[in-house]
């Protein structure tokens, strides 16, 4: 269905998150908000044109996506349209290809800051046949989609202002959720991009689910009042629920459901998780693990807060219940590393040969993680979350019992 507010309380978000700022403490969230509001300027709207050519864009490569899609249903595990990453997740020819038009071409020519993408690493080559990424060839069959999907692309890249968006830095996640691509669960898979600030806030952003039909998505910009998308709502909402990994429940996620009186809600994939809080699928979403980085939370983040929501670091939450955001900006270290209270782990080290299995590795070194590994845990809030009595109930719950079952990101 169309999304028609849903009773998403933004005024609500900026009220609550607003009172629960610690006495002394500088309220970062509303002296962002001060600044991208300045960002409006003649009556224009840059974040909201921003946000309106992304979904243009994800609309373009969806049907190229869909038919990359249909072929790996097809020949999951020995498609030549399918390989393994070294952290034994899938990478896909569509992945290589969605980054590779959306950084080369769609963002191209100085018009941001710095643009990251999960897959800088890959060597994309779409200009003479046959189309490669890195050592994967694309098959003949799809080499007139790729090329019609390119020239959508760069029409879309002529729209956007050469000088509204000079201080932004892009994070781009061109697939979340290439293991569910790669395995038949195109339902969970999602496009994430998110637009940030000088300091690595965001404050726009789109998450779009390019496999489903209708095609749902999501997108924000909430300094400018911007928020909109095309929701699978549930006949029955579900603000009680806690979404949970398809990976093993902490003791502290288990016991903070069970002392909340929440309900446990299985699901995949960062983006997907994120629109389903938007959905009314489940009302919060606690990570206390690894195994995501910034480009899962930057267009996530910025969805969220646009629709009424709020995604911050665990830590800073469990202390005083203030909402601190992780810090997405291009960077050779980890910017959001806190010595003595980060774990290695086999997702967040430079050099996986550093892990060893069983040993709770509290290190000091940011030079052994990864630079945009979320290494402070997570918590997202519906919008449906954002009232005074369930921010304190939430809190409560995980105070309650992180001295018997502590955060794992902070044992």
């Amino acid at each position: 269905m169309k999304f028609q507010s849903l009773t998403l309380l933004a005024v609500a978000f900026l009220s609550a998150s607003e009172a629960f700022v610690a006495p002394g403490r500088t309220n970062t969230r509303s002296s962002h908000a001060a600044r991208a509001l300045n960002m409006v300027k003649d009556g224009n709207k840059p974040l909201t044109e921003l946000c309106e050519i992304t979904k243009e864009a994800c609309d373009a490569v969806a049907p190229m996506l869909n038919e990359l899609y249909s072929q790996i249903k097809i020949g999951t595990g020995t498609s030549d349209t399918a390989a393994f990453k070294s952290d034994a997740t899938f990478f896909t020819i569509a992945d290589g290809i969605v980054q590779h038009m959306f950084i080369e071409y769609l963002f191209a020519g100085n018009k941001f800051h710095e643009i990251v993408g999960e897959e800088d690493d890959s060597v994309v080559n779409i200009m003479d046949t046959p189309y490669t990424v890195d050592d994967l060839v694309v098959p003949e069959e799809f080499e007139e989609l790729v090329a019609d999907t390119l020239e959508k692309v760069k029409a879309l890249a002529t729209r956007i202002d050469q000088n509204a968006y000079k201080e932004m830095t892009i994070f781009v996640d061109p697939i979340d959720g290439t293991r569910e691509f790669a395995t038949g669960k195109g339902d969970k898979v999602t496009i994430l991009v998110g637009y940030n600030d000088a300091e690595g806030i965001p404050q726009a952003g789109i998450v779009y689910r390019p496999l489903t039909e209708p095609k749902y998505w999501a997108s924000g910009a909430k300094s400018e009042g911007f928020k909109d998308g095309v929701l699978d709502v549930p006949d029955e909402l579900n603000p009680k629920g806690l979404l949970i990994t398809d990976g093993k429940v902490s003791p502290f996620i288990k016991s903070t459901i069970e002392n909340s009186g929440m309900n446990m809600v299985p699901s995949l994939a960062s983006g997907n998780r994120v629109l389903m809080l938007v959905e009314g699928k489940a009302g919060a979403y606690i990570r206390d693990t690894g195994g995501f980085a910034k480009w899962d939370t930057s267009g996530p983040q910025a969805v969220l807060e646009a629709h009424g929501g709020v995604m911050a670091k665990l830590p800073e939450f469990l202390k005083d219940k203030t909402m601190e955001s992780y810090t997405h900006l291009k960077s050779d270290l980890n910017l959001d590393f806190c010595k003595r209270s980060v774990g290695l782990t086999l997702s967040n080290a430079k050099d996986k040969s550093m892990f060893i299995p069983g040993l709770d590795s509290i290190i000091t070194d940011v030079h052994l993680v990864k630079e945009y590994s979320c290494v402070q845990g997570l918590v997202a809030l519906a919008p449906t979350k954002m009232e005074a009595f369930y921010l304190n109930a939430i809190h409560s719950a995980m105070n309650n019992i992180k001295k018997e079952a502590p955060p794992t990101s902070r044992k």
